[in-house]
C-alpha cells in the first residue's frame, strides 16, 4: 500500500462520510424544526375521557370548541370570523366580547358584524385523543366518530376558561 492510498482510506473517507453526516443531521433539524413552525401541523386538543356528552368543550388556551354530537365529535374554532377576538361559550353557543356577535351552537352566526359563521377545523383521533389541525379552516364540521369505549365517558365539566 503506498502512502497515498493509506491516506485516501485512513483520511479523506471518515473525512467525506463525517462531513456527509454532519450536513444530514443539519437537513434533518432544520426540516424538523419548519415543521414546528407551521400553522398546518397537528396539535393535541384533549384526551378522549375529557369529552362531555352530546356538548361542547370550550378550550380557549387553543382558541377552539370540541362539539360532540352522540358518538361523533368536530372540532370549532373560537375566532370570531369577524376581526378574530377569541368568543366566550355561552347557553346559548358563542358571544364575541370585542363586538357583540352572536353565535349557535354549531358556530353559525345569530346577530352582530361577524360576516360568517364560525370555521371548524380538521380533527382526528390518534391513540385515545383528540387532534386538530389548527392551520385549516373548514366551512363545514368534519365530524369524526369516536371510538366505541370514548362514548360511554361520563358526562363532565363543559366548559374550560373565562366566559
Amino acid at each position: 500500500m503506498t502512502r497515498r492510498q493509506w491516506l485516501f482510506k485512513v483520511v479523506v473517507r471518515p473525512g467525506v462520510a463525517a462531513t456527509g453526516a454532519l450536513l444530514g443531521a443539519i437537513l434533518l433539524d432544520v426540516w424538523l424544526a419548519a415543521g414546528r413552525f407551521t400553522s398546518l401541523h397537528w396539535t393535541e386538543a384533549t384526551s378522549l375521557d375529557t369529552l362531555p356528552e352530546d356538548a361542547v368543550l370550550s378550550l380557549p388556551a387553543k382558541r377552539l370548541a370540541l362539539v360532540r354530537d352522540r358518538d361523533r365529535v368536530a372540532a370549532l374554532s373560537l375566532e370570531c370570523t369577524h376581526l378574530g377576538c377569541l368568543v366566550n361559550t355561552v347557553e346559548e353557543g358563542f358571544f364575541c366580547p370585542c363586538h357583540g356577535s352572536e353565535f349557535g351552537p354549531r358556530g353559525e352566526v345569530h346577530s352582530g358584524p361577524a360576516p360568517r359563521d364560525l370555521d371548524w377545523l380538521p380533527l382526528r383521533v390518534h391513540r385515545e385523543r383528540l387532534w386538530v389541525q389548527a392551520g385549516t379552516r373548514l366551512a363545514e364540521p368534519a365530524w369524526v366518530s369516536l371510538p366505541a369505549n370514548a362514548a360511554d365517558a361520563p358526562q363532565g365539566n363543559t366548559q374550560e376558561g373565562t366566559r
